[in-house]
């Protein structure tokens, strides 16, 4: 029986499991699914969490895996990979932090990154809902907040932060001449800039915060600029989790910036047992939960044919550049990468996005 070993259940490893459950055949196939947490965290919904104790969203972002897997065709483990051993070219094994010692044929990696302040979240459900109650704490408390980095992560604190108390002083400092990157147009970047604006946010763009004071309560920028936050929010931007992977298959298996190096099948150069998708895949697209559907139907199609004696032959096609950045639960701004660049305000945000977080759709892919 051929064993495929998923590692990860964030927004990549769900969604690849929940496709391998639908066109495995159990008497021939064998799915397991290693996730560090016993639940999925719904990333997108963690900032909102950690800023604002209203309706118990911390609550709402920890959801169950127990449906995941389609009329249960698999398993799924909590534990954390500790290593991976390739034998050749006929698979190999991953060890568990529970000593467990498993066999695949095929190995699909998808951990994630590695987040820094409130959306390094832990593992245990328990310990998830104290880390939260604690940020919101410090959050309350705040009255200068200083986040550092002006990308989605920065812009959707400072909403957040605003719609939870709107006196509250909140900085962004961000080394880029405008808001986000160069994948989104200007117009677009201007206009979340102003709407940033419109709402309190003190922006200093085109600057940076020392490395060295991020611990500081008096901080000059390299621009000279004087600061004395009493909360300071790393936006930084997150790393791939893939020590892991270098461990097992050489420095050499990935970039520069740390990502996996990956063919257009998601399989590793030289590995074609084992699979890298979501955040830890080098490609030339925005990182972005909504695109890893389409990293999963590629490699569960990939690794099916594998199975089955099949060189594998679905090439993944990139996908369409969108975003939509929430200020808070009513406003923001949404870029779709069609015809010239297609942006949408406030009220486009707050009905596709804002309100809910995407609370309800995650759940139902997560089939509950």
């Amino acid at each position: 029986m051929d064993t495929v070993v998923v590692v990860g259940a964030g927004g990549a490893g769900f969604s690849v499991a929940r496709q391998l459950s639908t066109i495995l055949d159990p008497s021939k196939h064998k799915l397991i699914l290693i996730s560090a947490r016993p639940h999925f965290l719904h990333l997108v919904g963690c900032i909102r969490a950690a800023v604002n104790p209203e309706g118990a969203f911390e609550e709402q972002v920890i959801m169950p895996l127990d449906k995941l897997l389609v009329n249960g065709n698999g398993t799924i483990i909590t534990a954390e990979v500790t290593a991976v051993l390739e034998d050749g070219d006929k698979g190999g094994s991953v060890t568990l932090s529970n000593g467990d010692t498993l066999r695949w044929d095929a190995l699909v990696l998808a951990p994630g990154s590695h987040w820094e302040g409130p959306v390094e979240v832990p593992n245990k459900k328990s310990e998830t809902i104290e880390w939260f109650k604690g940020w919101q704490a410090k959050f309350a408390k705040a009255e200068n907040i200083l986040l550092v980095g002006g990308g989605a992560v920065a812009i959707e604190y400072a909403g957040e932060i605003k719609d939870l108390d709107p006196a509250k002083n909140v900085t962004i400092v961000h080394s880029e001449a405008m808001l986000l990157n160069k994948a989104y147009p200007d117009k677009f970047r201007k206009d979340l800039e102003q709407r940033l604006r419109t709402r309190g946010v003190k922006l200093l763009l085109g600057d940076v915060v020392p490395e060295d004071a991020m611990s500081s309560t008096t901080i000059t920028t390299r621009e000279g600029h004087n600061l004395t936050p009493d909360l300071i929010i790393p936006c930084r931007g997150p790393r791939p989790k893939t020590a892991l992977l270098a461990a097992a298959f050489g420095e050499d298996s990935l970039t520069t910036a740390g990502h996996a190096k990956i063919l257009g099948t998601f399989q590793l150069p030289n590995h074609p047992r084992v699979f890298a998708c979501g955040d830890i895949a080098d490609l030339a697209e925005q990182r972005q939960v909504g695109k890893y559907g389409s990293h999963a139907t590629v490699v569960a199609k990939n690794v099916l044919a594998l199975f089955n004696g099949l060189a594998p032959s679905e090439v993944y096609k990139g996908s369409l550049e969108m975003i939509v950045v929430t200020l808070g639960k009513n406003d923001g701004g949404a870029y779709l990468g069609l015809f010239w660049g297609i942006c949408f305000g406030g009220w486009f945000s707050a009905k596709v996005k804002a309100r809910d977080l995407l609370v309800p759709k995650v759940r139902g892919f997560l089939g509950l």
